[in-house]
């Protein structure tokens, strides 16, 4: 059975000039990873330029009441971009909200300890915050809808000392050695709110004091000028465990994929490394995809139900980014051959395309 060494994490994860590869199942003091030696074809360039190309992503996930979520944020040095996208499980009803923030720096924190992360505007307004100290992670969003969306707020916190809630921290090649991509994943269970109101004020939807995950994705990595990639995430429930799992493939991915990858599950805050991916879609998009490995240990299939899409290009930037939503159905074993049987489990497929 397919295992990956999980260490302790070192304090700085840029050592010397050098990333420090591997999977943790502790944390740096922070997801930073500038300050590579000659990351680009091995020429020495000023630290602004290497720089330029970092780009940092943040994507909660998120299972609450009848809707699974995602509140993703970008940061592309020139165009910024924060998403709220929500599917209603029961209807198969879809809300998108997109906030433009144009050119911030530092939107995405670094820190790992404790920080915030906030995007502002005048009718949108997203915050996600996390204190280790403090033993709690926070989300809070409130959006204004239109004569065809809803209104939304919501507010969720989790606690990392919750017997079912698990970290992990990768440093992977990206692809080669000299450069690198950092990802940290935390789940939680969760509790909170959320309210649904329509334009003219009348309530839509309430789930008060409810319950249920979340899944935050952390990632920073010197991109290609072309970077590609496709991804599957859950949280939920399953015959009483609580599991989260993220299975990606992209071009960002290292040549020595069975030793460097960023695939995992949580059962019941438990981390099982995994093997990577095969991601097809051979009809297309709206059709299943199937998600495999060569050791046997994931074999599922995600049914969509839904798509969103979007397309940025502005100046020396194009990007293309699809939000499908679904159901996972198949087996996923765990560290200790235990197999994990999904049936109709909520999840979200996203495939993107950046180009610099």
């Amino acid at each position: 059975m397919y295992k990956r060494e999980v260490k302790k994490a070192p304090a700085s994860i840029i050592q010397n000039g050098r990333p420090v590869f591997g999977t943790f199942d502790t944390l740096p003091e922070s997801l930073d990873i500038h300050g590579v030696r000659a990351p680009f074809i091995g020429i020495p360039l000023p630290s602004f330029f290497t720089r330029l190309r970092i780009r940092p992503r943040l994507i909660y996930t998120f299972s609450f009441g009848d809707y699974l979520g995602s509140i993703d944020i970008f940061d592309n040095k020139i165009v910024n971009m924060a998403e709220v996208s929500l599917w209603n499980k029961k209807n198969n009803c879809k809300y998108v909200y997109r906030i433009f923030l144009g050119m911030r720096l530092h939107l995405i924190p670094k820190k790992l300890e404790k920080a915030v992360c906030v995007s502002t505007a005048k009718t949108r307004y997203i915050r996600i915050g996390w204190n280790h100290s403090q033993d709690r992670i926070s989300v809070k969003f409130k959006v204004k809808g239109d004569s065809v969306r809803p209104s939304v707020e919501l507010a969720l916190a989790g606690k990392f000392s919750d017997p079912a809630s698990a970290e992990c921290f990768s440093v992977k090649p990206a692809p080669t050695m000299r450069r690198c991509s950092a990802t940290w994943y935390a789940f939680t269970p969760i509790s909170g709110r959320m309210n649904l109101t329509l334009k003219n004020g009348d309530l839509l939807e309430a789930f008060p004091e409810n319950k249920g995950f979340g899944f935050l994705f952390e990632n920073r990595a010197y991109y290609k000028f072309i970077t590609k990639g496709e991804n599957i995430t859950a949280c939920s429930e399953v015959v009483g465990k609580k599991i989260a799992f993220r299975l990606s493939t992209t071009s960002l991915d290292a040549v020595d994929k069975d030793s460097y990858n960023d695939n995992a599950i949580f059962v019941d805050g438990k981390l099982t490394t995994l093997p990577p991916v095969d991601i097809t879609h051979y009809l297309g998009l709206a059709q299943s995809w199937v998600i495999q490995d060569v050791e046997s240990m994931v074999d599922l299939t995600f049914t969509p139900k839904n798509i969103i899409s979007r397309s940025v290009n502005f100046i020396a930037i194009n990007s293309t980014y699809y939000t499908v939503f679904g159901t996972i159905d198949g087996i996923i074993l765990d560290s200790e051959g235990n197999k994990i049987v999904l049936k109709d489990f909520p999840g979200i497929a996203k495939r993107s395309q950046l180009r610099l």
